[in-house]
């Protein structure tokens, strides 16, 4: 599968590769770790899974892809590091309430297990009130099928829904409000997801953005 870059309503684009790697290897290893409750669902204990040698492939894979992103749509060399990454865990009945990442320039998420009945990832345009003050959405549908391909511009829909594809990894700006709706599913969906930050130094002295 080749890189896409997804126009939804607000740049930058949401980037979607395919992990070309064994789902069922990653799986094991997400089964096999120690988990605690999070507000709504499970997390890892472990916060810096991708550090775990067993996930070497995966971990440069993912590093890969977010310097091709970075060149591609913000058209720099900036060495990108992954800073943190831990699995959840959705069970049947559990969902992931709205939330952002603070202390990250981008961040991902690679479903490594789902099913057709799955929950997707939900992520809100939240420059949609600041655009449409006479509001004309319908409601429409959750899949947003109504809405051709590409079309998700900030003034004719609240989210764009990510379909959980297992393999799938997906990355979006940090900022970005995003959730998981309930499980209505009768098996768990499990995800792995990584922050990211600039390799210091980066920015421009000129510009006085400059940070080393």
């Amino acid at each position: 599968m080749d890189d896409q870059y997804i126009d939804m309503f607000l740049p930058p684009p949401l980037g979607v590769t395919q992990f070309p790697g064994d789902i069922n290897y990653i799986q094991k290893i997400c089964k096999e770790l120690e988990f605690q409750r999070n507000s709504c669902n499970s997390i890892t204990v472990d916060n810096y899974l991708l550090n775990k040698p067993e996930l070497i492939d995966l971990k440069t894979y993912i590093g890969d892809f977010v310097h091709r992103y970075t060149r591609t749509v913000f058209h720099s060399n900036q060495e990108i590091d992954i800073t943190q990454s831990w699995v959840n865990i959705t069970d049947s009945g559990e969902e992931h309430p709205k939330h952002q990442h603070p202390n990250s320039y981008m961040s991902g998420v690679m479903f490594v297990k789902s099913c057709n009945d799955s929950p997707p990832l939900l992520i809100e345009n939240y420059l949609r009130p600041q655009y449409s003050f006479v509001d004309l959405y319908d409601g429409g549908r959750l899949d947003n099928s109504d809405v051709p391909p590409n079309k998700y511009i900030s003034t004719n829909t609240p989210i764009y829904p990510v379909m959980p594809v297992q393999g799938n990894i997906v990355l979006f700006s940090s900022p970005t409000p995003h959730m998981v709706p309930k499980n209505n599913s009768k098996e768990e969906r499990i995800t792995l997801a990584f922050n990211t930050y600039p390799k210091r130094p980066f920015g421009s002295e000129r510009d006085v953005t400059y940070v080393t």
